[in-house]
């Protein structure tokens, strides 16, 4: 056992003043038993230990971690990354950002929309509910914030009593969890986990909102995941509610989805009266204008050449019309141009795009053992061949072996295969569970859970690596040479 030791300071590669040395754990904490002294030669740590600093000795990997950080530093083009990212602004912030946007008259046709559409209540009179629909990125949650934190200033100067609550559905949930989440929004009740029901949830509700006169307007955003009892809770919004408070109630519906009012019940769509608003995505001016307030914001002006934001605005305005990707495009070129130690330039741009673009699946595979991919072709080949899209391991094993056999690669073991599958199952390129069939024992099912057109790219990718030709659905039985595992 190694000795312990105990109140000593390291000078170079000895213990002073005392070099004591305990023999067993215990005689640290014994005082009938004495310790002897001992000169003993330790090796220095290259950490901090004992309270000590320890400095480690130069070397090839520490010289170019501090020159790459140094570089990094010295060559800074980014100088505040929040301005990059919306969600990295507090509230005020993101206001005072989309004020800059919308005074260049970005989103002018929509904000007279919205203007029009909201006069009603300066007049004492109830608008109807609304709905907006348009792609992600264009705009539409922080655009809606803006105009009704603006509309609540006025209503206030104006002695109208108005509020107005943000319901964030971008998450997935039932019912009963976007009902929890409004009252508590509402401060009508805790957040529950289960326990209560739909109806007292709905109670608590409307109990909270009954003494209130004003109007109240819910911007529901991403109202098609509600996924449970979709009606109960529109059911609930447009019918039961405004029937059980006095306020003046005014709905906001917000989704990318067009079609979300055709899934509801047909009793649902013939009470429930809205307006519509589609948020079209963002032109190439519009996106030169978002994009420059994002570079004096957050990038150092000096270090973009002439041409930049343009290229970016039209690349972004012809494929998507995305200000996120468009921001996120502008962030990535200006990374390379701090690494490459220069400005950003319209080839740091293309190359910015280009890796963006690069699918992390494919990646994974190119990059994989052979063996490795293998064993995905094979699954692959099997899962086309069954109805319900899953196999088991046997199936997959047999397959396995067959795509060896067409490339001359020695198969592994069915335990080896199994490790395999396993190392799948953790990159996500499948999902596979262990199922129980009672006396005929436990099996492992695999499930190909990748969209159509992925599976079909990581297969093309996998026959190019071996060097066959893709002949769609067919196997190719042209013999390549040995490949080694």
């Amino acid at each position: 056992m190694m000795p312990l030791t105990s109140n000593y300071k390291i000078e170079g590669k000895k213990r002073t003043p005392a070099n004591i040395i305990f023999n067993s754990p215990c005689e640290i904490y014994s005082p009938s038993l004495k310790p002897k002294k001992r000169n003993i030669n330790i090796v220095v740590l290259p950490v901090q230990t004992y309270g000590e600093d320890f400095r480690m000795e130069p070397t090839k990997v520490r010289t170019k971690i501090v020159s790459q950080i140094q570089h990094m530093v010295i060559s800074a083009i980014i100088k505040d990354r929040r301005f990059l990212d919306d969600e990295q602004l507090i509230k005020s912030e993101q206001l005072a950002l989309l004020e800059e946007i919308f005074n260049a008259n970005v989103r002018d046709t929509e904000i007279k929309e919205l203007s029009s559409h909201f006069a009603a209540i300066l007049r004492n009179d109830h608008p109807c509910h609304m709905a907006i629909w348009g792609k992600t990125g264009t705009g539409k949650t922080l655009t809606l914030s803006y105009f009704l934190n603006l509309l609540s200033e006025m209503c206030h100067d104006r002695k109208i009593p108005i509020r107005y609550e943000h319901l964030d559905l971008s998450n997935p949930r039932p019912c009963f969890r976007a009902l929890n989440d409004l009252a508590c929004l509402l401060n009508a009740s805790k957040r529950y986990q289960k326990g209560i029901s739909l109806e007292e949830m709905m109670i608590r509700i409307e109990t909270k909102l009954s003494d209130y006169k004003g109007y109240l307007i819910l911007f529901i955003d991403e109202v098609d995941n509600v996924r449970r009892d979709k009606d109960n809770f529109m059911t609930f919004l447009v019918r039961r509610l405004p029937q059980r408070i006095s306020a003046k109630l005014i709905l906001i519906f917000v989704s990318n989805r067009l079609d979300w009012p055709d899934h509801l019940d047909p009793r649902v769509k013939s009470f429930l009266k809205l307006n519509e608003l589609i948020f079209k995505p963002y032109n190439a001016i519009d996106l030169q204008h978002i994009l420059r307030i994002r570079v004096e914001k957050a990038l150092n002006p000096k270090m973009i050449e002439s041409g930049v934001i343009e290229k970016i605005s039209a690349m972004a305005s012809r494929e998507h019309g995305d200000a996120r990707k468009a921001i996120a495009l502008l962030a990535k070129s200006a990374y390379l141009a701090e690494k490459a130690g220069t400005k950003i330039t319209i080839a740091l741009v293309d190359e910015a795009a280009m890796e963006l673009d690069k699918d992390r699946y494919l990646t994974l595979v190119r990059s994989a053992p052979p063996q490795l991919q293998a064993a995905m072709g094979g699954i692959i080949e099997a899962t086309r061949k069954t109805k319900n899209g899953s196999i088991g391991t046997g199936q997959a094993y047999d397959a396995y072996k067959r795509f060896c056999q067409r490339i001359d690669l020695r198969p592994l073991t069915g335990r080896a295969f199994g490790d395999l599958v396993s190392e799948l199952d953790i990159y996500s390129l499948i999902r596979s569970r262990v199922l129980s069939r009672g006396r005929y024992g436990r099996t492992r099912e695999i499930i190909l859970d990748l969209s159509p057109g992925l599976t079909e790219k990581l297969y093309s990718c996998v026959l190019l690596n071996f060097e066959i030709p893709n002949q769609g659905n067919g196997v190719s039985q042209q013999r390549l040479p040995s490949i080694e595992p």
